[in-house]
């Protein structure tokens, strides 16, 4: 709702001329290339795909035109609006309906299974982090207990009743940092933090729900690669900063020897993480051992660092993690006894009236955030280059994660939403390939149910839990967050950082460099930095550290109307195209060479 009040009160440009937008794909001949000059119109490769757009405007009035009119590429079937209430989600069912019972038989199958351990072992390793994170900072207000419950129930509820199953729910680095902000909040105010956040909780269901039943999850379509590739560093580096802030900080706690060998247990999980990451791409063992290998480097790590935890003994003290019995909540500190205490699940709002309009307005950065992060997730995993073959389907997950965060805060529990790399990367590993290309994916709700039941059933079994070391959680979070931005991993923007260091006869030949002067593309590189400045910039402004999410409200009008006075429609298309350092190796040198030259 702010977006589009935004964009209305600062839309004063003309039409944009339509440029042409080529995809550059492996498979694609130059001939190829020229027919899409001739035939597609597009000013940037949108995250949404390359549909070519049409002058048929959608359903919504107004909103539809201008939707249409600045929306930098055709907008899905499956997001536009029908001009009628609740119509998104139940266009959502009835597409779906037809895939219920092959929902459930195609995920009797081997690569369900794996896939599913696969995802699991990478979510539940970084949800527990992040609670031990919410933990540390609430003084045990809200911790592992709250985490894995609300993505274990939200996750099997999403799962079996969205028509969008396959996103990975969960609560994610931003929510971890909002949740703690949340906590200082109710700090500086004097109020009971379980009231605001429950009101919170109220608002930001409340305003998910309208979004989904007005089907305004279409003006994600207004968003580029220019937002996506800063906010997926933004998250990635809010991972990291998590995790070396709790090696930092427990220098200042306990002995140095304690503290030194959690820095060694958290630095060998993060190198051993990376170094097994990358070893499908080596020549050793077969092929199927290396991948294997490569899909459960994460696991493989920690499960190594626990056991060389417990080699000193009694010499060395090792933190670990502290959970409750019975599916209990965390016990939180209390100050007056120096004892962990226990608390009752049911919350409930509660607290002044003040209290309702603080959590109104802390609610509105939190649902532009979930905007973001479940739309853009969304997309990102039903792309068709996935081989995603059941359609693809928005409103009714967003309608459901708005029902997750209006019900979850009132028993405590974080908010949740889909999650950025992981929902993609989910699906790639229930994928058959065959000489590079993509045979079968196994779509299904069984694949999800098994990952978010396995992170319910494992409060049952806490004494296993608390053999992870405090140390081996902060390797957890660093590395989920430097994969997410190391060069050549998909992430453009990381990749022209990196070209700001590199002399221009050294560019690989990708459209960023090649439809762009150096100077232009450097230019942009920086622009994005400044953007991600302001987003860490707004983490330091105490109280109104709440508010990140707006600034990146902010990128989108940014990219939309700023950019294009001083970048060219042409310069735009390269420098927002869909090709990373990632596909570089996919991407024929030859025939880009030979287009751009034309």
């Amino acid at each position: 709702l702010l977006l589009l009040l935004l964009l209305r009160l600062t839309h004063t440009m003309k039409d944009k001329e339509e440029v042409f937008h080529v995809d550059i794909s492996p498979h694609k001949s130059i001939n190829d290339f020229e027919s899409e000059k001739r035939n597609m119109a597009s000013d940037s490769t949108p995250l949404l795909g390359s549909a070519i757009k049409d002058t048929e405007l959608s359903a919504g009035g107004v909103e539809g035109s201008f939707l249409e009119r600045n929306s930098p590429a055709e907008i899905p079937e499956a997001l536009r609006r029908t001009g009628v209430i609740f119509g998104g989600i139940r266009r959502d069912y009835n597409q779906r309906r037809q895939f219920w019972k092959s929902d459930i038989l195609d995920g009797f199958t081997a690569k369900t299974l794996s896939g599913s351990l696969f995802m699991f072992f990478a979510t539940f390793a970084s949800t527990i982090a992040l609670g031990d994170v919410a933990d540390r900072v609430t003084g045990g207000v809200v911790g592992i207990s709250e985490y894995l419950m609300m993505q274990g129930i939200s996750g099997i509820l999403h799962s079996l009743f969205s028509a969008c199953p396959m996103p990975i729910l969960r609560p994610t680095g931003p929510i971890t940092a909002f949740m703690t902000d949340l906590f200082a909040l109710s700090e500086n105010l004097e109020v009971e933090y379980f009231g605001l956040l429950a009101w919170t909780g109220i608002w930001v269901g409340f305003f998910l729900i309208v979004i989904a039943s007005l089907d305004l999850s279409a003006y994600i379509c207004l968003c580029t690669r220019f937002l996506h590739d800063i906010y997926a560093v933004f998250v990635c580096t809010i991972y990291i900063t998590d995790g070396v802030g709790g090696v930092y900080e427990r220098f200042a706690k306990v002995e140095w020897c304690e503290a030194q060998f959690a820095l060694t247990l958290s630095f060998s999980v993060i190198v051993a993480s990376v170094i097994l990451s990358y070893f499908g791409r080596t020549r050793v063992f077969t092929k199927r051992i290396r991948q294997t290998i490569a899909d459960y480097a994460l696991a493989i790590s920690v499960f190594t660092a626990i056991g060389v935890s417990y080699y000193p003994g009694s010499r060395v003290g090792v933190s670990r993690l502290h959970l409750p019995r019975d599916y209990q909540p965390t016990y939180y500190y209390n100050e007056t006894t120096g004892e962990y205490d226990p608390r009752s699940w049911w919350q409930g709002p509660n607290g002044p009236g003040m209290v309702v309009g603080v959590a109104l307005l802390a609610s509105i950065p939190i649902v532009a955030l979930f905007f973001f992060d479940q739309l853009f997730s969304c997309i990102l995993g039903q792309k068709a280059e996935l081989g995603i073959k059941k359609g693809e389907y928005y409103h009714s997950s967003f309608f459901l994660i708005g029902i997750f965060n209006m019900v979850g805060p009132l028993f405590g529990l974080p908010f949740v939403t889909a999650s950025l790399p992981h929902s993609p990367q989910f699906v790639k590993s229930l994928t058959d390939w065959e000489d590079g290309r993509i045979v079968r994916v196994h779509e299904s709700r069984v694949a999800p149910f098994l990952v978010y039941l396995g992170c319910f059933l494992a409060l049952a079994i806490p004494t296993m839990l608390e053999t992870i070391p405090d140390g081996v959680v902060n390797g957890i979070l660093t590395y989920v967050g430097l994969a997410g931005i190391l060069p050549g991993e998909g992430n453009q923007f990381i990749d022209r950082v990196v070209l700001l260091f590199t002399h221009p006869e050294d560019y690989p030949k990708m459209p960023y460099t090649q439809l762009a002067s150096p100077t232009k593309m450097n230019m942009y590189t920086v622009i994005q930095l400044l953007c991600l400045a302001a987003c860490w910039g707004m983490r330091f402004t105490g109280p109104f550290a709440l508010a990140f999410p707006l600034v990146v409200v902010l990128f989108v009008p940014i990219r939309l109307w700023l950019l294009p006075k001083f970048f060219t429609q042409e310069e735009l298309r390269g420098l927002d195209s869909e090709h990373s350092a990632a596909n570089f190796g996919q991407i024929p040198g030859s025939a880009i060479a030979r287009y751009t030259a034309d």
